[in-house]
């Protein structure tokens, strides 16, 4: 067994491992670029137990590409839609950077309407969660949903035509998590 294969076991036995989002998928991407170097013939699936989950490569790259994304939005809807394939890793790596590309690019479109909001004087952390939850059609599917292309796509579409005046201040209370204590 190589010694490399040894370090992946334990970094995915690790108790103590990265915390957030970002450092998760920054990881993920390291072991995964790793693994492509050493023989990117093998199958992913092979390696979900060291990657943990599908959508943390796709984060991965674009934490890469983009150190101050906003990954905690989209992270639920990758999770629900990306899956370790039999692809080889050679082409898998392949499908998580053309979905991270269209990732950021939607968040591009997300970035400009959280602007737009601002502009108007709302103010919240929760502003870029909020608003791709509003154009996330994933929420009122309850059967099998479309692949994550085409509901990227539909994303993209929405968050462009995202009307801004629409939004007042009380439907952003909502999205600010659970009310103070002192309330």
């Amino acid at each position: 067994m190589p010694d490399r294969e040894v370090a992946w076991q334990i970094l995915a036995l690790n108790t103590e491992k990265a915390h957030n989002l970002k450092e998760r998928s920054l990881e993920v991407i390291r072991i995964y670029r790793g693994l492509v170097d050493e023989d990117a013939r093998r199958p992913e699936s092979q390696f979900a137990f060291y990657l943990e989950e599908a959508a943390l490569v796709t984060l991965g790259v674009c934490y890469e590409q983009a150190p101050r994304f906003g990954g905690g939005a989209y992270h639920p809807i990758l999770r629900r839609l990306e899956a370790f394939t039999g692809e080889p890793l050679r082409a898998a790596i392949k499908d998580h950077e053309k979905h991270a590309a269209l990732v950021l690019d939607l968040e591009e479109k997300v970035a400009a309407a959280v602007k737009k909001l601002k502009e108007r004087g709302l103010v919240s952390p929760y502003l870029r969660s909020f608003v791709v939850a509003r154009i996330n059609p994933l929420r009122w599917i309850k059967s099998e949903p479309p692949p994550l292309e085409d509901v990227l796509k539909t994303m993209r579409e929405r968050a462009s035509r995202f009307n801004v005046e629409k939004i007042k201040p009380q439907d952003l209370a909502g999205a600010g998590g659970p009310p103070d204590e002192g309330a």
